[in-house]
């Protein structure tokens, strides 16, 4: 069974100058007690889509961060996304979060395997004498809250890299960190499409939200247009995700229908070969390649009603000339292949296969 999606090197220039001016983050004077009342007033959201599991540490774990707080010993930072101050995103520290909530909030974790603190194995917070319980209450801990007016892409730095947990967030469960709302909801409803599964062999899965990795590529080249491309990759991702806030329930249906049209062609085309390096039909099936499947799907999903009918006419052709460009160009295979964030890179693969299509069209 051939691999799902090809293991390639996305890199290039990053082009964007960092400002640290932008980084606008607070430090409040915060304890345990700050926690459990925005935890009490639902003012912490646990269960954002990008966030993993809020509750993937075991009993041990969870009872060892009750032990250090009870030692007076030092917690790793917590970070928070302030962008609405009444309901804080955890941006990191999910799982000590949820451990303060299960032993003082809600009152389910009975301490176990205590390092240092044995006589306290098998108590709960309630067992625990009001001296102690405030002694708890009272811990102080350091937090840090990004503020409203960080600009996104600098916010997606600050994500990327304060990110320290068991599960490091991938690139997409970032962009989608910071574009909740319209913008999550829509890529999650192009990615759940069934042209897109079909044209993808139903074979990319949501799990780590790869398939909305695909979705969103698709958003940015198409609204942002690869002529505007600036690197680096994943910076320009989340511009065009961010993009879909600003658009109309019409705009948005125009967007999904080409992304049907785009997935529905690239089957009629390739069939299971789509947005793969297959060169020769003899080959093995080859994983799915994300430069291609951005650039094929964009330049289909631009096409017109009268180009999408002549294109069907000439699918034959059109499988053919994609193998011989694979085959015959190495500037065009390195495009798709190494170090496919660089600007030229972008528009070598983007242009190769925008005059393919032209090239059939005019015939």
């Amino acid at each position: 069974m051939d691999n799902i999606i090809e293991d390639i090197d996305e890199s290039g220039d990053f082009f964007r100058p960092f400002d640290p001016n932008e980084v606008k983050i607070y430090t409040p004077a915060m304890t345990v007690q700050t926690i459990i009342e925005r935890l009490e007033y639902d003012e912490i959201n646990l269960f954002t889509e990008f966030q993993r599991n809020p509750d993937l540490w075991d009993k041990k774990k969870q009872s060892r961060l009750i032990e250090s707080i009870l030692l007076n010993m030092p917690l790793p930072s917590f970070y928070f996304d302030g962008e609405e101050d009444n309901k804080w995103q955890v941006v990191d520290g999910l799982q000590r979060i949820s451990t303060i909530k299960n032993f003082i909030v809600d009152k389910t974790l009975t301490l176990e395997n205590l390092e240092f603190l044995p006589q306290f194995n098998g108590k709960k917070y309630d067992d625990f004498s009001r001296d102690m319980q405030r002694r708890i209450k009272s811990f102080p801990i350091t937090g840090y809250v990004i503020q409203e007016g960080t600009p996104d892409d600098v916010k997606y730095i600050l994500f990327s890299r304060i990110n320290t947990e068991s599960l490091i967030l991938t690139p997409q469960e970032i962009r989608h960190a910071l574009n909740q709302g319209k913008p999550a909801i829509f890529i999650e409803e192009l990615a759940n499409l069934t042209s897109f599964k079909k044209a993808t062999d139903f074979s990319i899965k949501s799990i780590r939200m790869q398939d909305r990795d695909f979705a969103n590529r698709f958003v940015s080249f198409y609204l942002l247009k690869h002529e505007n491309y600036q690197p680096d990759l994943n910076s320009f991702l989340n511009l065009g995700m961010s993009r879909l806030k600003s658009k109309s329930e019409e705009e948005l249906e125009k967007i999904k229908n080409a992304f049907s049209q785009a997935n529905e062609l690239a089957t009629l085309i390739f069939k299971k070969d789509a947005y793969r390096k297959r060169v020769n039909s003899t080959d093995r099936r080859k994983p799915i390649n994300k430069s291609l499947f951005d650039t094929i799907s964009v330049n289909l999903a631009k096409l017109s009603k009268k180009e999408v009918e002549k294109i069907k006419l000439k699918k034959g052709l059109i499988n053919a000339k994609l193998r011989v460009l694979m085959k015959t160009d190495e500037e065009f295979m390195a495009s798709i292949s190494s170090s496919t964030g660089q600007k030229d890179k972008v528009r070598t693969r983007y242009n190769k296969i925008h005059n393919l299509l032209e090239e059939i069209l005019n015939k």
